[in-house]
């Protein structure tokens, strides 16, 4: 019999016979790559192919699954984005129906207003744990949980800061008309903006008596073709709060969950911010969440709407529109203030609070 030779057998069966391999010794070759061990010649993808395939679907494409939220680490900076499931939601609103105001989402929702003259820290505003747990039973768990994954799902990747975001007439504590900044994008009026070259830079230009700021606002005329600078406007906007999208990311849970238990902050309405024509929102999104949560079909109006992708897209328009802003006599807020009304929406929760104590 012809003697059998172990590690010859070895070699040719432990991954196919040699002739099938790509390497005459496969023992004295570079590490395999593991996707791709056989070596096999690389397939060139469609592109076209590609960015129309469903995301999240099984292989290379399918994203890393999120987390589940820890409930015990809900704070006041937790964001929808945080949430990684619907169960994950419902575990948020199971802690609002133990109407314990020592569960982290009550702790989350407290916060501490400032006065207005000194900036001082006044007494910390808490919410109430019962009128918020109604809330939650009248809506109900899996209605509230569907509707907060669909603000989770509805968040871009990479988000806008509000700090960013121009300052335009409208607000109370702004100067100048919304129409103004029609003006500016359009050819034939007062004013008209050179969209092509760089905006200057924030707070740059000091106001409607400021030289450089008068150059800015008729830039558009003296290029050499005067009409091709004009963007969409329209003032008064009216959408679904169901079609509206947001361009920040960080909508924070507690307070939009707050919110929405206060029929005030949460029936639609006036957002007091400007849209795209697109449907963006680029302020007041914690009152589209409230608003979203309670009614998703409410309308939400806005002062006016701008087609940013006429003016080069969103971040060249969003720069533009910041310094219309400046040259109107609107300075940006680079930080969070405790006299700007548009970040009031605490003080009159702390009143419906106060009033229903």
């Amino acid at each position: 019999m012809k003697r059998f030779d172990s590690s010859k057998w070895i070699t040719e069966n432990k991954h196919g016979k040699l002739s099938e391999m790509k390497y005459d010794d496969p023992f004295d070759q570079e590490e395999e790559d593991p996707k791709n061990p056989m070596g096999l010649p690389e397939v060139e993808k469609d592109p076209d192919a590609q960015a129309t395939a469903p995301k999240g679907g099984e292989g290379e494409d399918k994203a890393e699954a999120k987390p589940p939220l820890d409930p015990t680490s809900i704070v006041g900076s937790t964001s929808f984005g945080d949430l990684s499931s619907i169960e994950d939601a419902k575990n948020v609103l199971q802690q609002i129906l133990t109407k314990d105001p020592n569960q982290p989402i009550f702790k989350a929702m407290e916060f501490t207003p400032k006065d207005k003259e000194s900036g001082k820290p006044l007494p910390t505003v808490k919410p109430d744990p019962e009128k918020i747990a109604a809330w939650v039973k009248s809506k109900g768990v899996d209605t509230l949980a569907n509707r907060m994954m669909t603000i989770a799902g509805a968040l871009p990747s990479t988000g806008l800061q509000k700090k960013d975001m121009p300052f335009l007439p409208g607000p109370d504590d702004a100067v100048g008309d919304p129409a103004d900044v029609g003006d500016a994008i359009s050819p034939g009026g007062k004013y008209g903006v050179d969209f092509d070259k760089a905006a200057p830079a924030t707070n740059k230009l000091k106001g409607p008596e400021d030289p450089a700021a008068q150059a800015y606002m008729k830039s558009g005329e003296t290029d050499g073709n005067p009409n091709d600078d004009k963007a969409g406007f329209e003032l008064d906007p009216d959408i679904p709060a169901s079609e509206a999208i947001p361009t920040q990311v960080n909508i924070k849970l507690a307070k939009s969950l707050a919110m929405g238990s206060q029929p005030s902050l949460s029936k639609g309405g006036d957002l007091g911010a400007y849209f795209s024509t697109e449907g963006e929102i680029l302020d007041g999104h914690h009152r589209w969440a409230a608003t979203m949560l309670n009614n998703p079909g409410a309308s939400i109006k806005g002062i006016a709407s701008i087609d940013l992708k006429a003016m080069g897209g969103t971040k060249p328009a969003l720069k533009h529109l910041t310094a219309i802003g400046n040259a109107l006599g609107n300075a940006t807020k680079t930080k969070e203030s405790y006299v700007d009304p548009r970040a009031s929406l605490y003080e009159r929760m702390e009143k419906l609070i106060n009033k229903n104590n």
